[in-house]
């Protein structure tokens, strides 16, 4: 009698199902270290402000705010210092009692990379002194800062305690966590929550992950979405006209407001979804001052490309030369004074 084949066939289909398994963790488990690596671990290299010296945690809508009487000329490899309210030092005093022009935002109006006096805020009140006009600067700005962190700040630290005769807003942030989180990006992602949300993705499949990233780099599959675009928008329009109801609330005179600048060789290397969360949100803060007779777009844009000879850049980034904070102060100074 000849022995039966099903034994065999079947330790075959186990074994082949064993390799199958097999190779499915194993590529999984290269996709979740590529995905760490890229999302995570290199993630800590673009932005890095989660906690910095001059800062510290605050649980509120803000996550972050700035130490008062800070003073280090060296721990962020350039000097900086903070008064007594907290906010970044530079040519202007702070003073509670003086009709002031407040900036609220990023590192750009900030003024990171640079000592205090070569920050916008501070050529904006050298440039009112020349002018004669009385009013105070207030640099209320943080590197990191999100929309809805600098709206937040505006609301907690500086409405009702300050006399605010115009607010400056200039930000990029949403833009990054919606170009990186899409369908799951919410207002309160910024870069001092962002890790955790990244560790909470990664749970999920890497190696899905990284083929619809390769989908969307060939333009196989949409860079980002409809319905998650529109919400970006709804949001971000939201929160401008909860801060304009603010403003008006403080007697503002003068909103302002700047679009996401770059330099044109940095916008051209940016991945698409990147490029339209610039430009969405550029759109937003454009059709925001046309709705209000009180408020002015700002094209910086435009402005600082208008001298292509002049070191305008500090990085590939955004952060401005002391050149470049002093353009665009000069223009401040004319739309403050004109109105």
């Amino acid at each position: 009698m000849s022995s039966s084949p099903k034994p065999d066939r079947l330790k075959k289909a186990i074994l082949y199902a064993a390799l199958v398994v097999f190779v499915l963790l194993s590529v999984e488990a290269t996709a979740q270290l590529m995905y760490w690596v890229r999302y995570v671990w290199l993630s800590e290299g673009t932005e890095s402000f989660q906690v910095r010296s001059f800062t510290r945690l605050v649980a509120d809508a803000r996550h972050v705010t700035t130490i008062p009487n800070f003073s280090s000329p060296t721990s962020e490899g350039w000097e900086i210092s903070t008064d007594a309210f907290g906010f970044r030092s530079g040519a202007q005093i702070t003073n509670p009692e003086c009709p002031s022009v407040v900036f609220i935002g990023d590192s750009v109006p900030f003024g990171y990379g640079g000592p205090g006096r070569a920050s916008m805020p501070s050529k904006l009140f050298e440039h009112l002194q020349k002018a004669n006009d009385p009013r105070c600067v207030i640099n209320a700005a943080i590197p990191s800062y999100s929309l809805f962190q600098a709206v937040a700040r505006f609301e907690r630290e500086i409405l009702g305690k300050f006399k605010i005769n115009a607010l400056y807003l200039q930000i990029i942030d949403p833009a990054l966590q919606f170009a990186r989180f899409g369908a799951q990006w919410r207002p309160d992602i910024d870069w001092t929550t962002e890790r955790t949300v990244v560790k909470q993705r990664s749970d999920k499949i890497a190696s899905i992950a990284i083929v619809r990233d390769v989908l969307r780099h060939f333009e196989v599959l949409k860079a980002v979405d409809q319905d998650s675009l529109d919400r970006y928008r709804l949001e971000i329009r939201r929160e401008l006209e909860r801060l304009h109801d603010m403003a008006v609330q403080a007697d503002v005179k003068q909103l302002v407001v700047a679009p996401v600048t770059v330099p044109a060789s940095s916008y051209r290397q940016y991945p698409e979804e990147v490029q339209i969360a610039f430009d969405t949100i550029n759109d937003e803060f454009s059709k925001f001052a046309g709705r209000h007779e009180d408020t002015t777009f700002v094209d910086t844009i435009k402005l600082l490309r208008s001298y292509p000879n002049d070191e305008i850049f500090l990085d590939r980034c955004c952060h401005l030369t002391e050149r470049g904070n002093d353009l665009v102060a000069e223009q401040l100074t004319k739309i403050l004074i004109r109105k």
